[in-house]
């Protein structure tokens, strides 16, 4: 099986994954700010530990949403 891959041809990535990429010590922190920049998780696979599937994250909507303008996750209020 192959990971799926995002719009830059990148691999996507985990919620913890993309927490870490932010520099997010959590992923709720990471979910939280993805939440108040209207990015949405990219896909999903099945999780063998539970029933949830795990989010997974296009890097591209992230750095789109960085260089936005919007605050960096150390500026959030």
């Amino acid at each position: 099986m192959t990971a799926p891959l995002g719009r830059d041809g990148r691999p996507l990535v985990t919620t913890a994954q993309a927490a870490y990429s932010l520099g997010m010590k959590t992923s709720g922190q990471f979910r939280e700010w993805a939440r108040r920049r209207g990015v949405a998780p990219a896909a999903s696979q099945p999780n063998p530990a539970r029933g949830q599937a795990l989010a997974l994250w296009d890097l591209r909507d992230i750095a789109d949403a960085v260089r936005s303008g919007e605050p960096q996750p150390d500026q959030d209020p």
